[in-house]
């Protein structure tokens, strides 16, 4: 299916990017994808997107930042496969562990970024942010439920964010020689993200994007 009016402003390197195609993907949408002309700190970019940031979905005359938002509008607007549960818990279980990678578990991760070139490491500050985010990880095992994916047995927005952040996770993992402990869940779950229509070759670009700037940050 085709949207030709639809663009994500999206980057290579960004993990809620990926988070974003990887929704667009499992509804079988395809869009114009797009990095932000002139980057996204531009004032052409801010002209379209007011927020300045990625991804963000351009639907016509409507603009949305923020890839929560721009996932439930996607499953609003191409409704199966849906990407929430039926149930209400359930899908407010799937909305809270979304939330809970988008505020603990990715800047946990992130904040490495800063630490990855070596003449100005802080090894302390190293080991601080990488146990952050194994007690994020370890958060996320008391409240999702794996079955084989995050919140049961169907792919939902619970899931969308993972994917790209445990790519970062075992890639900086090497890079600061740090032993990633993977999740119980996360070997069922990675085979059955991957067994989904189209996500393994968007998995295997954004992993060499991710190889190819941490080699560029560690000279």
């Amino acid at each position: 299916m085709s949207d030709d009016d639809m663009i994500l402003y999206a980057s290579p390197l960004s993990s809620y990017s990926l988070k974003a195609r990887l929704a667009l993907a499992y509804k079988g949408v395809a869009v114009d994808i797009r990095q932000p002309p002139g980057g996204y700190r531009s004032a052409d970019y801010r002209a379209l997107v007011p927020a300045g940031t990625i991804p963000a979905l351009v639907d016509g005359d409507f603009a949305l930042t923020e890839s929560d938002a721009i996932i439930e509008y996607l499953d609003e607007r191409y409704p199966s496969p849906s990407l929430l549960p039926g149930d209400a818990r359930d899908r407010a279980r799937a909305r809270m562990v979304s939330r809970l990678h988008d505020f603990r578990v990715e800047p946990s991760l992130r904040a490495l970024f800063r630490e990855l070139p070596p003449a100005t490491r802080d090894n302390e500050a190293v080991t601080r942010h990488f146990n952050a985010f194994a007690a994020s990880l370890a958060l996320i095992d008391q409240v999702a439920r794996p079955d084989p994916f995050l919140c049961g047995s169907a792919f939902t927005l619970a899931d969308c964010g993972f994917p790209a952040t445990l790519i970062l996770a075992r890639r900086l993992g090497v890079a600061f020689g740090w032993a990633f402990k993977e999740a119980a869940w996360f070997d069922a779950w990675d085979r059955a993200v991957r067994s989904q229509p189209g996500f393994d070759s968007l998995l295997q670009d954004y992993e060499k994007v991710v190889v190819d700037w941490i080699m560029s940050r560690q000279p």
